[in-house]
């Protein structure tokens, strides 16, 4: 079996962005986005830290909630924690853009 070419990648993904949206569909299609971003030798920016040196939460989670979420980023390098949640909200942008602007608007807000 060979390796898809680029035309293969590009469509599954669309056929995937037509489904009906769920986790398992999004695994799916950021698996996608990242395979068809090193096809085309694209890199994605690092997010600028140097004046942030504390850790992602400065408290345990328990101040800001209990979510699984908050207890897996407490004891994380921010530089990771913050690619990470820049390459979901690329993913939500694209595949589920009401939502993508939500988050936006509520940060904005903070």
């Amino acid at each position: 079996m060979s390796a898809p070419n680029l035309k293969e990648i590009e469509w599954a993904i669309s056929e995937l962005e037509k489904e009906e949206s769920d986790w398992k569909v999004y695994g799916k299609l950021a698996d996608l986005y990242t395979v068809r971003k090193e096809m085309l030798g694209v890199s994605t920016p690092q997010p600028q830290i140097a004046a942030y040196s504390g850790p992602v939460l400065a408290e345990p989670p328990g101040q800001y909630g209990d979510s699984e979420f908050l207890h897996v980023v407490s004891g994380l390098d921010p530089g990771k924690a913050w690619g990470i949640m820049d390459e979901l909200m690329e993913t939500l942008q694209v595949v589920n853009k009401r939502a993508y602007d939500g988050v936006m608007r509520e940060l904005e807000r903070a």
